[in-house]
Protein backbone atom coordinates (compact mmCIF):
# COMPACT_ATOMS: atom_id res chain seq x y z
CA UNK A 1 0.00 0.00 0.00
CA UNK A 2 1.21 3.91 -0.38
CA UNK A 3 1.64 4.54 3.04
CA UNK A 4 3.68 7.32 4.75
CA UNK A 5 7.36 6.40 5.45
CA UNK A 6 8.37 8.63 8.32
CA UNK A 7 12.07 8.61 8.50
CA UNK A 8 15.20 11.15 7.99
CA UNK A 9 15.51 9.49 4.52
CA UNK A 10 12.72 10.56 3.29
CA UNK A 11 10.95 13.95 2.44
CA UNK A 12 7.60 15.44 2.18
CA UNK A 13 6.34 16.89 -0.95
CA UNK A 14 2.76 18.91 -1.51
CA UNK A 15 2.30 18.22 -5.37
CA UNK A 16 -1.08 19.94 -5.81
CA UNK A 17 -1.49 23.77 -4.31
CA UNK A 18 -3.29 26.53 -5.94
CA UNK A 19 -2.80 30.25 -6.07
CA UNK A 20 -4.15 33.37 -7.21
CA UNK A 21 -3.52 32.70 -10.67
CA UNK A 22 -6.04 30.71 -10.86
CA UNK A 23 -9.06 30.10 -7.66
CA UNK A 24 -7.15 29.89 -4.62
CA UNK A 25 -7.14 33.07 -2.00
CA UNK A 26 -3.48 33.04 -1.74
CA UNK A 27 -0.45 34.74 -3.99
CA UNK A 28 2.49 32.96 -5.30
CA UNK A 29 4.73 34.34 -2.34
CA UNK A 30 2.42 34.15 0.45
CA UNK A 31 2.10 30.53 -0.22
CA UNK A 32 6.12 30.16 -0.57
CA UNK A 33 6.45 32.25 3.14
CA UNK A 34 3.30 30.01 4.61
CA UNK A 35 5.47 26.43 3.19
CA UNK A 36 8.77 27.49 4.67
CA UNK A 37 7.30 28.95 8.21
CA UNK A 38 4.56 26.51 8.86
CA UNK A 39 5.38 23.95 7.00
CA UNK A 40 8.45 21.06 6.85
CA UNK A 41 8.17 20.47 3.34
CA UNK A 42 10.96 20.37 0.80
CA UNK A 43 9.38 20.70 -2.38
CA UNK A 44 5.66 21.81 -3.60
CA UNK A 45 3.91 21.92 -6.75
CA UNK A 46 1.57 25.07 -7.79
CA UNK A 47 -1.24 23.15 -9.71
CA UNK A 48 -3.06 26.01 -10.81
CA UNK A 49 -5.96 25.53 -13.15
CA UNK A 50 -4.94 25.67 -16.92
CA UNK A 51 -2.19 27.90 -16.24
CA UNK A 52 1.50 27.10 -14.76
CA UNK A 53 2.03 31.34 -14.61
CA UNK A 54 1.89 30.94 -10.67
CA UNK A 55 4.48 28.21 -10.22
CA UNK A 56 6.45 29.85 -12.80
CA UNK A 57 6.10 32.69 -10.50
CA UNK A 58 6.80 30.68 -7.08
CA UNK A 59 10.00 29.14 -8.43
CA UNK A 60 11.04 32.32 -9.34
CA UNK A 61 10.81 33.83 -5.89
CA UNK A 62 11.89 30.72 -4.00
CA UNK A 63 15.36 31.18 -6.58
CA UNK A 64 15.72 34.65 -5.83
CA UNK A 65 15.35 34.76 -2.01
CA UNK A 66 17.56 31.61 -1.48
CA UNK A 67 14.25 29.53 0.29
CA UNK A 68 14.89 26.00 1.31
CA UNK A 69 12.08 24.73 -1.35
CA UNK A 70 11.63 23.62 -4.45
CA UNK A 71 9.03 24.54 -6.41
CA UNK A 72 7.92 22.21 -9.10
CA UNK A 73 6.62 23.91 -12.52
CA UNK A 74 2.64 22.59 -12.53
CA UNK A 75 -0.59 22.94 -13.86
CA UNK A 76 -4.25 21.18 -13.30
CA UNK A 77 -5.64 20.69 -16.75
CA UNK A 78 -9.06 19.93 -17.32
CA UNK A 79 -9.08 17.77 -19.77
CA UNK A 80 -12.39 16.61 -21.54
CA UNK A 81 -12.46 13.32 -19.13
CA UNK A 82 -10.94 14.83 -15.76
CA UNK A 83 -8.33 17.10 -14.46
CA UNK A 84 -4.28 15.84 -14.75
CA UNK A 85 -1.79 17.10 -12.99
CA UNK A 86 1.26 18.26 -15.16
CA UNK A 87 3.97 18.29 -13.56
CA UNK A 88 7.40 19.87 -14.87
CA UNK A 89 5.61 21.26 -17.44
CA UNK A 90 7.05 24.90 -18.48
CA UNK A 91 4.52 25.20 -21.03
CA UNK A 92 1.14 25.47 -21.19
CA UNK A 93 -1.49 22.20 -22.34
CA UNK A 94 -4.64 23.55 -23.63
CA UNK A 95 -7.84 22.55 -21.72
CA UNK A 96 -10.47 20.38 -22.95
CA UNK A 97 -8.51 17.70 -24.99
CA UNK A 98 -9.21 14.02 -24.56
CA UNK A 99 -7.28 12.72 -21.45
CA UNK A 100 -4.94 10.35 -23.91
CA UNK A 101 -3.89 13.89 -25.56
CA UNK A 102 -3.51 16.13 -22.77
CA UNK A 103 -1.04 13.26 -20.99
CA UNK A 104 0.23 13.03 -24.33
CA UNK A 105 1.51 16.99 -24.59
CA UNK A 106 2.45 16.68 -20.91
CA UNK A 107 4.76 14.06 -21.82
CA UNK A 108 6.19 16.08 -25.41
CA UNK A 109 7.21 18.26 -23.13
CA UNK A 110 8.64 16.40 -20.15
CA UNK A 111 6.26 16.41 -17.93
CA UNK A 112 4.58 13.40 -15.84
CA UNK A 113 0.83 13.50 -15.69
CA UNK A 114 -1.03 12.67 -12.38
CA UNK A 115 -4.82 11.72 -12.54
CA UNK A 116 -6.23 14.56 -9.70
CA UNK A 117 -8.76 13.30 -7.37
CA UNK A 118 -9.97 10.25 -9.83
CA UNK A 119 -13.28 9.01 -8.12
CA UNK A 120 -14.90 12.11 -6.49
CA UNK A 121 -17.96 12.06 -5.67
CA UNK A 122 -20.26 12.01 -8.97
CA UNK A 123 -22.22 15.08 -7.77
CA UNK A 124 -19.71 16.79 -8.47
CA UNK A 125 -18.73 15.96 -12.38
CA UNK A 126 -20.59 19.06 -13.22
CA UNK A 127 -17.14 20.68 -12.05
CA UNK A 128 -14.65 18.41 -13.92
CA UNK A 129 -13.95 16.24 -10.38
CA UNK A 130 -15.37 12.93 -11.73
CA UNK A 131 -15.79 13.32 -15.72
CA UNK A 132 -12.65 9.91 -15.81
CA UNK A 133 -13.39 6.27 -15.17
CA UNK A 134 -11.89 3.12 -14.85
CA UNK A 135 -11.92 2.95 -18.41
CA UNK A 136 -10.35 6.21 -19.15
CA UNK A 137 -7.44 5.36 -16.33
CA UNK A 138 -7.18 2.13 -17.33
CA UNK A 139 -6.19 2.81 -20.59
CA UNK A 140 -4.32 6.16 -20.63
CA UNK A 141 -0.39 6.63 -20.38
CA UNK A 142 -0.65 8.59 -16.34
CA UNK A 143 2.42 8.50 -14.34
CA UNK A 144 0.67 8.49 -11.21
CA UNK A 145 -3.00 8.54 -9.31
CA UNK A 146 -3.76 10.59 -6.28
CA UNK A 147 -4.99 8.66 -4.09
CA UNK A 148 -4.51 11.27 -1.11
CA UNK A 149 -6.74 14.40 -1.43
CA UNK A 150 -7.44 17.29 1.26
CA UNK A 151 -10.71 18.69 -0.64
CA UNK A 152 -13.59 18.50 1.69
CA UNK A 153 -15.74 15.15 1.37
CA UNK A 154 -13.56 13.22 -0.42
CA UNK A 155 -12.64 10.38 2.28
CA UNK A 156 -14.02 7.42 0.38
CA UNK A 157 -13.16 8.90 -3.20
CA UNK A 158 -9.00 8.81 -1.56
CA UNK A 159 -9.62 5.47 -0.38
CA UNK A 160 -11.44 4.02 -3.37
CA UNK A 161 -8.20 6.04 -5.40
CA UNK A 162 -5.88 4.23 -2.84
CA UNK A 163 -7.62 1.00 -3.77
CA UNK A 164 -7.21 1.12 -7.25
CA UNK A 165 -3.83 2.49 -7.75
CA UNK A 166 -2.04 -0.30 -5.02
CA UNK A 167 -4.07 -2.69 -7.83
CA UNK A 168 -2.11 -1.67 -10.54
CA UNK A 169 1.37 -0.70 -8.54
CA UNK A 170 3.03 -1.45 -11.79
CA UNK A 171 1.65 1.04 -13.95
CA UNK A 172 0.70 4.11 -11.54
CA UNK A 173 3.07 5.32 -8.53
CA UNK A 174 1.08 6.98 -5.99
CA UNK A 175 0.73 10.60 -5.03
CA UNK A 176 -0.29 13.22 -2.32
CA UNK A 177 -1.38 16.47 -2.68
CA UNK A 178 -3.77 18.72 -0.33
CA UNK A 179 -5.33 20.75 -3.44
CA UNK A 180 -5.15 23.37 -1.21
CA UNK A 181 -7.24 26.33 -2.37
CA UNK A 182 -6.39 28.20 1.62
CA UNK A 183 -3.12 28.39 3.14
CA UNK A 184 -3.97 26.17 6.38
CA UNK A 185 -4.81 23.12 4.22
CA UNK A 186 -1.44 22.91 2.63
CA UNK A 187 1.01 19.83 3.73
CA UNK A 188 -2.30 18.30 5.04
CA UNK A 189 -1.75 15.41 1.78
CA UNK A 190 1.55 14.84 1.26
CA UNK A 191 3.73 12.83 -1.35
CA UNK A 192 6.97 11.05 0.10
CA UNK A 193 9.85 10.23 -1.46
CA UNK A 194 13.74 9.40 -1.11
CA UNK A 195 15.83 12.02 -1.00
CA UNK A 196 15.83 16.06 -0.82
CA UNK A 197 15.28 17.14 -4.42
CA UNK A 198 12.15 17.98 -6.97
CA UNK A 199 14.95 15.47 -8.91
CA UNK A 200 14.90 13.16 -6.66
CA UNK A 201 10.48 13.40 -6.06
CA UNK A 202 10.79 12.89 -9.45
CA UNK A 203 12.94 9.39 -9.26
CA UNK A 204 10.82 8.14 -6.61
CA UNK A 205 7.60 8.78 -9.22
CA UNK A 206 9.29 7.15 -12.15
CA UNK A 207 10.18 4.25 -10.54
CA UNK A 208 6.86 4.25 -8.67
CA UNK A 209 8.58 3.73 -5.03
CA UNK A 210 6.56 7.58 -3.58
CA UNK A 211 4.38 7.16 -0.72
CA UNK A 212 1.79 9.07 0.61
CA UNK A 213 0.13 10.13 3.87
CA UNK A 214 -4.07 10.75 3.90
CA UNK A 215 -5.38 13.75 5.30
CA UNK A 216 -8.14 12.14 7.91
CA UNK A 217 -11.20 14.51 8.96
CA UNK A 218 -10.66 17.64 10.24
CA UNK A 219 -13.72 19.52 11.55
CA UNK A 220 -11.64 22.58 11.53
CA UNK A 221 -10.04 22.22 7.73
CA UNK A 222 -13.43 21.79 6.72
CA UNK A 223 -15.05 25.09 8.48
CA UNK A 224 -11.39 26.77 7.01
CA UNK A 225 -12.80 25.85 3.43
CA UNK A 226 -16.81 27.15 4.19
CA UNK A 227 -15.54 30.31 5.06
CA UNK A 228 -13.43 30.88 2.22
CA UNK A 229 -15.78 29.49 -0.39
CA UNK A 230 -17.35 32.81 -1.29
CA UNK A 231 -13.68 34.19 -2.37
CA UNK A 232 -12.52 31.07 -3.96
CA UNK A 233 -16.13 30.77 -6.37
CA UNK A 234 -15.55 34.21 -6.71
CA UNK A 235 -11.38 33.53 -7.89
CA UNK A 236 -12.45 30.84 -10.34
CA UNK A 237 -15.10 33.05 -11.77
CA UNK A 238 -12.22 35.50 -12.52
CA UNK A 239 -9.69 32.81 -14.06
CA UNK A 240 -12.60 31.76 -16.13
CA UNK A 241 -13.46 34.92 -17.66
CA UNK A 242 -9.74 35.46 -18.07
CA UNK A 243 -10.01 32.23 -19.98
CA UNK A 244 -12.42 33.22 -22.51
CA UNK A 245 -10.83 36.05 -22.79
CA UNK A 246 -7.46 34.37 -23.62
CA UNK A 247 -9.56 32.21 -25.75
CA UNK A 248 -8.85 28.85 -24.29
CA UNK A 249 -12.40 28.45 -22.77
CA UNK A 250 -15.84 29.02 -24.52
CA UNK A 251 -18.17 31.59 -23.13
CA UNK A 252 -21.27 30.18 -20.85
CA UNK A 253 -24.23 30.04 -23.19
CA UNK A 254 -26.69 33.03 -21.94
CA UNK A 255 -29.27 31.43 -19.46
CA UNK A 256 -32.63 31.20 -21.03
CA UNK A 257 -35.55 33.92 -19.42
CA UNK A 258 -38.22 31.41 -17.49
CA UNK A 259 -42.04 31.96 -17.99
CA UNK A 260 -42.05 33.64 -14.56
CA UNK A 261 -39.07 36.26 -15.65
CA UNK A 262 -41.13 37.00 -18.97
CA UNK A 263 -44.54 37.50 -17.58
CA UNK A 264 -43.16 39.86 -15.01
CA UNK A 265 -41.87 41.82 -17.58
Amino acid sequence: MCRAMVNEAWSPADLHIHTTASDGVATPSEVLDWVCERTDLKVIAIADHNTNVGAIEASRLAIERGLPIEVVIAQEVESAEGHILGLWTPEIISPAMSAADTVAAIHAQGGLAVAAHPFAPRLWSRAGLDRGNRTIYGSVDYDAIEVANSTPLLFVANFLAQLYQHSRSDRFACTGGSDAHILNVIGSSRTYFAGETAADLRVAIEERTSRVSRPGYSPMRQMRYARNVPHIMARDRERKAREVEAGIREPKPERRETRAERRKR
